[in-house]
């Protein structure tokens, strides 16, 4: 029996939590907006000599970067792919947020922060320009763009707020909110989509609930690419209960419901080729709900996060074996710390890690068991996460987009999307067919002065189900299977300098070694491969 569509999510019952206190006593005049959590970032106060508060900030990164063997070796063990449609070197390239790269580029990363406060905080303005792009002669004369006719500088943060009743704020536009991106595991949200959101702040209890437009099909850059259903897009409703019962203890009730119209069914190779080759269905109508608490810790030297989440729904009109699919899947986590400081002196705080997500382990019924975000954002993660990660900054012989570590590409034979970021829908990604996975992870982390970090992690990750890869040098010889188990481990490290509060130097050094399942999957994919991949960077740094 098919799910019962749920209309109406919790986040209208997390509205009138949010509305059920009284109003407070008036709150204390703000004397220094730099101070202020609800703008944005900005350490130099603008003295305006009236009510209204404002300050000012930029950060800038500078990033050179060398990557190597990103696909492993794949393009050493081929000359071409698609039957020669496609470079050899396409393994090799991935997306963050600069655009798509390979191998050595530098990427600069600029912000200039306004914001503006009343004494009163009757309301609050925050916005953000930023340029994000790897550099040449082309990109920084014309302004950030590839061409003289674009530019990448832009609107990248706005956020505004007005005060209610009760310690409660309404906020609109588009800023970071999250779920549990940071302190959880990265399991369900975290982006920056526009939208509204309402929050209440409390000594005990905290709201916070919104509402995101991550696609909208009625608006285009002409009037015949609209689209003709009225409602044909994807939003997101969210919210969570964060309840602190001491200073040392949060448990956190989280929840979302991710309504997705515009994400066709269908595999990387069909998106590559289209025509007869690859999996392709129709465009589902896919109602995706998250469940879950997390749950995080300190006592004495120890800190600790648990996490646990069910997502559940289901997609209909999919066009694939089935017409309608169940979705019935689940993720857990957990991360211990012990800081050491007391001991040595100053901070030595290993950890151990782990992080399991369901696989779908029956290609041939109507269910969707590989968990899948609204937003997959492991590279967030406080305990294992990093943008000096391979594995989370798109590497699609792993199968993972951008902030995600999950096999999201990869699947059994029903790619229907049922969540993931919202920026590379429709490449095949967002699998809820997935075949999940186990990330063990340890690291620690040593600040032996106020201006130096040193941090190493090592991740381990397995393929929890076995799934299918279409052979793409020659698509005629179809799909092979792939073995659950191992597939290799990543060592991350970074080391930070910090040359005043404000100017920082990163270097960075990244491995990621291959294990069987690389082995498998790029030998699926038509040319077996285990060489290790590699990125190495420094960041220069200033942000005040």
């Amino acid at each position: 029996m098919k799910m019962r569509k749920m209309r109406t999510p919790l986040a209208a019952a997390l509205l009138l939590i949010a509305f059920m206190s009284p109003v407070t006593a008036q709150e204390d005049e703000v004397q220094d907006i730099t101070k202020e959590t609800i703008v944005g970032p900005g350490s130099i106060e603008v003295k305006t000599g009236k009510d209204v508060l404002m300050s000012f900030g930029a950060t800038a990164r500078l990033i050179p970067t060398a990557e190597s063997n990103w696909d492993f070796g794949l393009s050493d063990n081929t000359d071409s792919f698609l039957l020669g449609g496609l470079d050899k070197d396409f393994f090799r390239i991935h997306g963050n947020e600069s655009g798509w790269v390979k191998d050595n580029y530098i990427r600069t990363e600029a912000k200039l922060h306004f914001n503006a406060l009343p004494k009163d905080r009757k309301w609050s303005f925050y916005a953000a320009l930023e340029y994000d792009r790897p550099l040449d002669t082309a990109t920084v004369d014309s302004r950030g763009g590839m061409t003289n006719d674009d530019s990448n500088f832009g609107l990248e943060r706005l956020h505004v707020s007005y005060a209610l009743p009760g310690k409660t704020r309404f906020h609109a536009g588009w800023d970071v909110w999250h779920l549990d991106a940071m302190e959880g595991a990265g399991l369900v949200y975290g982006d920056d989509n526009p939208g509204f959101w309402l929050t209440r702040d409390s000594d005990k209890l905290d709201v916070n609930v919104g509402f995101f437009k991550l696609s909208d099909n009625d608006i285009g850059s002409a009037p015949n690419l609209l689209s003709d259903d009225g409602d044909n897009d994807r939003t997101v409703y969210a919210g969570y209960l964060a309840w602190k019962p001491d200073k040392i203890n949060k448990v956190k009730l989280l929840y979302a419901f991710d309504r997705i119209r515009d994400v066709p069914a269908r595999d990387l190779l069909n998106y590559l080729a289209g025509g007869p080759f690859g999996i392709a269905g129709g465009i589902p109508d896919t109602d995706s709900h998250h469940a879950g608490i997390l749950y995080t810790g300190t006592s004495g030297g120890f800190s600790w996060m648990g996490e646990a989440v069910y997502q559940f729904g289901q997609a209909e009109d999919v066009g694939l074996k089935y017409d309608d699919y169940d979705i019935n899947a689940y993720a857990l986590a957990a991360d211990f710390s012990y800081d050491f400081k007391e001991q040595a002196g100053f901070q030595v705080k290993p950890h151990l890690g782990i992080m399991y997500t369901s696989g779908d382990d029956d290609p041939s019924d109507d269910e969707l068991g590989g968990y899948e975000g609204v937003a997959n954002a492991q590279r967030f993660a406080n305990a294992w996460g990093g943008e000096n990660t391979i594995i989370g900054d798109t590497n699609m012989v792993l199968g993972s987009l951008i902030y995600g570590y999950l096999p999201e590409l990869y699947g059994n034979g029903t790619p229907v999307f049922t969540g993931g970021v919202q920026n590379y829908t429709g490449l095949g990604g967002g699998r809820g067919d997935n075949p999940g996975m186990t990330l063990y992870s340890a690291g620690v982390t040593i600040a032996p002065k106020k201006f130096l970090i040193f941090r190493t992690n090592v991740n381990v990750f397995n393929w929890n189900e076995d799934f299918e890869i279409y052979n793409l040098v020659n698509p005629l010889k179809g799909p092979s299977s792939v073995s659950s188990g191992y597939v290799g481990t990543e060592w991350d490290n970074e080391v930070t300098f910090a040359t005043s509060k404000n100017s920082f130097i990163k270097g960075q050094a990244s491995a990621f070694f291959p294990g069987d399942g690389i082995e498998e999957a790029t030998e699926a994919l038509g040319a077996k491969s285990d060489d290790t991949a590699t990125r190495l960077a420094m960041e220069f740094i200033i942000n005040f």
